[in-house]
Order: structure tokens, then sequence, then C-alpha cells
């Protein structure tokens, strides 16, 4: 991956984790179904396995977090379809969340292994302004190596469908 690929997308500034305020924070925390569910359970769960994988000649190499990978993601109309249905989600959980005085919300997305759809849904996540709300997004499984045995398994399988 190289620089330009990162430079060509804005800052999310929701990465930061210190807070100098007193709103309420909701973590959107993406994942990877395969590594299990987080813990502790989400208030609530997004899960992105139903929708198109990027081809695995985008997919190498890249997450979520790069510009190629989102593009390709967001550049689908169900995708940007389920992505104004999730936001309106969030919301309603926020909602009630704050007439229940919950001072943090978790948000889980997950797609197959975390590194791809569900990256780059938490990520534009993360840009969306809910108000009264400070936003953190955080990433579980981005950055973890997959073992050559699976990989070897999984290739000997051909299966194109795994995030």
């Amino acid at each position: 991956m190289s620089d330009n690929e990162l430079d060509d997308i804005p800052a999310n500034t929701n990465h930061d984790s210190t807070l100098e305020n007193d709103l309420p924070t909701v973590r959107i925390i993406s994942f990877g179904h395969r590594r299990g569910p987080l813990i502790p359970e989400p208030h609530l769960s997004i899960d992105l396995r139903n929708l198109p994988n990027p081809p695995k000649a985008i997919r190498n190499g890249q997450t979520g977090l790069t510009k190629p990978i989102r593009d390709w993601v967001f550049n689908d109309a169900a995708v940007q379809t389920r992505f104004q249905s999730v936001c309106r989600q969030v919301q309603e959980c926020l909602n009630t969340a704050q007439e229940n005085e919950e001072t943090e919300v978790i948000i889980g997305v997950n797609c197959e292994i975390g590194k791809h759809r569900s990256v780059a849904f938490t990520e534009e996540l993360g840009r969306v302004k809910f108000e009264s709300w400070n936003v953190i997004i955080e990433h579980r499984d981005v950055h973890i190596k997959r073992s050559s045995q699976k990989h070897r398994s999984r290739r000997d399988h051909d299966n194109e469908d795994d995030d």
C-alpha cells in the first residue's frame, strides 16, 4: 500500500479515544465473524457478510482502510442503501440509549474476517455526525495475519468469497 492511497482519504479523527467532554460515547467496532463475537456483546450488530466482497485482486495487500477497497465497496448501490439503513438503525439505538441515560453504546460491524467490508463500512460510519455523541471507531481484526495452514486449505477449496 502506498502513501498516496492513504493520502487520498481525508483523516478520520474518530480513532482518538482521548475525549475532553462529557458527551456519551458510541464505539463502532469492526470485526471478523470467523474470530468470534465481540465481548462485551454490542448493543447493535451489523452483519455485512451478504454484501459484495471486493475481488481477490483488489483485496490482496489492502484493507478497508485503503482508498481502493473503500471506493470499490461503496461503488455498489446495495452498499450505499445498506449504509443509509444502518445509519438510521444506529441513530435509533443512540436515541434509546440516551432515553435510558446510558453513557456508552457499542456497535459491532462484521464481515467474514474483518479486514475489508466491515473496516470500510466502520470507517464511513465514523465520519457520520451523531449529534450529542462522541464517536470512536476501532478495528479488532484488521491487522491480524492469516495462518498459512488456513490459507492453504482455503486456497485448495478456491473460496473466492472469503473476506
